[in-house]
Parts: structure tokens; C-alpha cells; sequence
């Protein structure tokens, strides 16, 4: 499995080398990047058990608060960023104690968590002062980065962009992966498996699923960051319902087994509207039928079926 992994890597890594088509390199640099977004909303959902709805909102309010951040105070984009994650750290702090301290949980955790998001996204659509409302806001700030021996560089055409957001979302996806294998992720799982069970065994339910709240959301932060700055564009659809139900089917097609997994269903969801040439509404059909199709015939998602055959092989 290790070795497969490495190849896989490798030829992920020579995709710039091998095909010089722009589109393609769009499509897997969306693909690495909602990646993020997808793998972070399964710490919350796959991992510890809750499903959350206010994952497009982080997403949103980390384009809004890392680009206005920068265009404002003349800051970096890491900079940007970092003020960014403390935005969604705290915002998804107070939304979760509110949540966790009234033990909501499936439904009605879900429901709450999208009155939240539908309330933030109203807000931003609405303070034009600084949003700019409806209309978004175009922009033509760039991240860097620091490379030794070449200095500051700047991220901007499709190979830099291609292989900064697989740097990203290979950091992001160990980073997560250390937290699920740690005592932390262990205490994830048990809430996840029987939250009364684990709290009768002496583990604080609320400080576990609250930290997994705020960690999750983070990672949607930092995903609406690199988004808004590769599309250099950032607008009150990013926060959305559609939004939030595209991330849910990252996850399920993709599956919610492991950390890496839902990359798969980011995969696929970008790579759809390129294979389809159908109008929005039987694009989003075939959508419907394909998660349905996954969740009746692969519930375990992609990842977690494939797994499954190879054990039988």
C-alpha cells in the first residue's frame, strides 16, 4: 500500500511535466484545494460523528477575512491567513459552545449550524461597506512563498498555482492525519462510535467534539483563502447551501473512513462540469443521482469500497 502511495505521488507530481493543457491543471489545483476543504469537514462528520452545515460559512468567511485582511493592512497572505483561522477559530468557538452546551446533536445540530451560516452569509451580502454585497470583489493580490536559494516567490500561473495547493493539501491532509491517530483522534472516534458510552468512561464529550468543531472549520478557512486568491474573486455564494451540500458529497463519494479519502470526491465533484457539457440543472441531477448511487451501492465511498475488494481479493 506504501509503495502504491509513492507512485501514486510521484505521478501526481509529474502531472506539469507530462501535459501542458491549462484546464487540466485547473481542474486538479480546484480539485486540491476544495481537497482541503472536503478533508476538514470529515474530522467533523466522518471522524467525530457530527454533521455540521456551517463548513461553507468558514469557507467564506476565510476568502473574505484573509483577502480584506491583506488589501486593508497591507499584510501577507500568511499574514492574511493566520488572521483569517483566529476569525473562524472564534466564531466557530462560540457557535459550538452554544451547540455542545445544549447537546445538540444530528438533525438538530445540522439545523442550528445552518441557521448560523445562513445568518453570516446574510451579513456579508449585506455590508457593502465592506463586502462589497452581491457584487463581490475582484482582486489581483497573489500568495508567496520563501524557497531557498530563489527568495520570495510569488504564486501566480497554472504549474506554480498546481503544485502550491498539492503542497497545501498534502500538509493539510498529515496534519489532520497526526490528530486522528493521536490520543485526541482516539477520543474523536469513541464520541463518535457511542458519545454516552465514552463520557460514562470518564471523557469530556463536549471538550472533544468542541475542539473537533474548531479544527475542522479552520481547515475550511484555510481552503477559502487559497480559493479566493486563485480565482481572484470572492463573493457571497461561497457561503451558501449549495456550497454546504457540495461538501457533504466531497465526503460521502470520496468516503468518510479515512482522513485522505474525501480528496477523491473533490476529484470528482470538480471534475464533472468539465465531462458534462449539460446546463446547471441536469448537471445538478446527475449530481443527486450519483451520491445516491454511492450512498445505496458504495456506502463506505469510493476509497473505503476499494479497500474493501482488495481485502476479498
Amino acid at each position: 500500500m506504501r509503495v502504491l502511495l509513492l507512485v501514486l505521488c510521484g505521478a501526481v507530481a509529474l502531472v506539469p511535466a507530462l501535459t501542458a493543457n491549462n484546464v487540466v491543471l485547473s481542474v486538479l489545483t480546484f480539485t486540491f484545494i476544495l481537497g482541503i476543504l472536503a478533508v476538514s469537514f470529515n474530522l467533523i462528520y466522518g471522524i467525530t460523528g457530527q454533521l455540521t452545515l456551517f463548513h461553507a460559512a468558514a469557507f467564506g468567511v476565510g476568502a473574505y477575512a484573509t483577502h480584506l485582511s491583506m488589501a486593508h493592512w497591507s499584510i501577507s497572505f500568511w499574514l492574511g491567513t493566520a488572521f483569517a483561522l483566529g476569525c473562524v477559530a472564534v466564531v466557530s468557538l462560540l457557535l459550538g459552545i452554544v451547540c455542545f452546551r445544549f447537546r445538540l446533536k444530528e438533525f438538530y445540530f445540522a439545523v442550528v449550524t445552518l441557521a448560523f451560516a445562513e445568518m453570516i452569509r446574510l451579513g456579508v451580502m449585506n455590508w457593502h461597506s465592506l463586502t462589497n454585497g452581491s457584487l463581490g470583489i475582484n482582486f489581483s493580490l497573489k500568495p508567496s512563498v520563501w524557497l531557498p536559494g530563489a527568495g520570495a516567490l510569488v504564486i501566480e500561473g497554472p504549474v506554480r498555482w498546481y503544485y502550491f495547493s498539492l503542497a497545501c493539501v498534502v500538509v493539510v491532509v498529515l496534519a489532520y492525519q497526526l490528530v486522528v491517530n493521536s490520543w485526541i483522534g482516539n477520543a474523536f472516534k469513541a464520541i463518535r462510535l457511542n458519545e454516552d458510552v465514552a463520557a460514562s468512561l470518564g471523557l469530556n464529550a463536549f471538550r472533544y467534539k468542541l475542539l473537533s468543531f474548531v479544527l475542522g472549520s479552520m481547515g475550511a478557512s484555510f481552503a477559502g483563502g487559497l480559493y479566493s486568491h486563485y480565482m481572484g474573486f470572492v463573493d457571497p455564494h461561497l457561503l451558501d447551501i449549495n456550497q454546504s451540500l457540495a461538501i457533504l458529497s466531497m465526503a460521502l463519494i470520496g468516503g468518510t473512513g479515512s482522513v485522505a479519502a474525501p480528496v477523491v470526491g473533490a476529484l470528482v465533484v470538480t471534475a464533472l462540469p468539465h465531462l458534462i457539457d449539460l446546463n446547471a440543472e441536469w448537471r445538478l441531477l446527475i449530481y443527486g443521482l450519483i451520491l445516491i448511487l454511492t450512498i445505496l451501492l458504495m456506502p463506505q465511498g469510493i476509497v473505503g469500497s476499494l479497500r474493501r475488494l482488495r481485502k476479498h481479493a
